[in-house]
């Protein structure tokens, strides 16, 4: 959850209290005796450091951009699809993640194309109501903002029963969409417990839990192939093509005769999108906006 809110150095010292003791009591949760994890998202922990070392931890640097967007959490229900009030820079897209809107939290639950699964909102980009959203495509960066936005961030899947019910909302009309999935291939990933990063290096951003091994036993569906006939995750782009390295999970659907399948993708290409509630984004939003009644 660490990674969830950006790097603010404007920030009230209040609201960045409560950030850090939510985001340290978080990860004690989520990784008991797992310091080497705890300490890689340790600088997103401070709130009081610079944006764009945040931003450079996340996307391995990038060009720096003025920092116009929010700074503290507000409740303004703007609906945008690609969120440009974070602080971004225009032609790369990228930027500061997003707080959560009060308002927009609270109207998630009457988002056309939401779905429950263990008490927590599922919501389908191609099943919404109105026809933009649902034919949007997002990059990775931006799908995550529009996410958060509602309290939620890209699906992950933790559990075989989770991803096997979110197949089921997967038809031909769907040819792939994103997920919260990551390579760690920033500042701090230079860990042991990391490497090979192909393998080792892969976790769900949305609330940092660590991927088995993809070449493991454990629960996971990396595809056998993909566009250079080898298993996944093989960064094609980046080794093959001399493109940008494949470091976010996307999931495709049958795209090279192999089912419905994970694969590694460069982030910025665009795709629908399965957004999921985050407790830790809900828990702060209520907190934040009491006046708010947020389901």
């Amino acid at each position: 959850f660490c990674q969830s809110f950006p790097d603010v150095n404007k920030m009230k010292i209040p609201v960045t209290i409560v950030l850090a003791c939510i985001c340290l009591h978080s990860t004690e949760a989520q990784f008991p005796g797992f310091g080497g994890f705890r300490n890689l998202f340790r600088p997103l922990q401070n709130f009081l450091q610079p944006v764009m070392r945040g931003v450079q931890n996340i996307f391995g640097g990038g060009p720096k951009f003025k920092d116009d967007g929010t700074q503290s959490p507000q409740a303004t229900g703007n609906d945008k699809l690609f969120p440009d009030d974070c602080g971004r820079e225009e032609d790369k897209g990228t930027g500061k993640l997003c707080f959560p809107d009060g308002l927009l939290c609270q109207e998630r639950v009457n988002k056309g194309g939401v779905q429950k699964f263990g008490g927590h909102l599922y919501w389908f980009s191609w099943q919404d109501n109105d026809n933009s959203v649902r034919n949007a495509k997002w990059d990775w960066f931006n799908a995550r903002n529009y996410c958060r936005k509602r309290c939620m961030d890209l699906v992950s899947f933790e559990t075989q029963q989770e991803y096997d019910w979110v197949k089921g909302f997967i038809d031909g009309s769907v040819p792939y969409f994103w997920t919260s999935g990551r390579k760690c291939n920033f500042g701090g990933c230079d860990k042991p417990e990391f490497f090979p990063k192909l393998i080792n290096g892969w976790f769900w951003s949305a609330n940092q839990v660590k991927m088995p091994p993809t070449n493991g036993n454990q629960f996971h569906d990396w595809s056998h192939t993909g566009g250079a006939g080898r298993p996944q995750p093989d960064n094609r782009e980046q080794a093959q093509q001399g493109g940008e390295e494949e470091a976010c999970m996307a999931v495709l659907n049958n795209f090279y005769g192999d089912g419905i399948k994970w694969h590694d993708v460069a982030c910025h290409h665009e795709k629908p999108i399965i957004c999921e509630d985050v407790e830790g984004h809900l828990a702060f939003a209520r907190q934040t906006f009491p006046n708010i009644r947020i389901p």
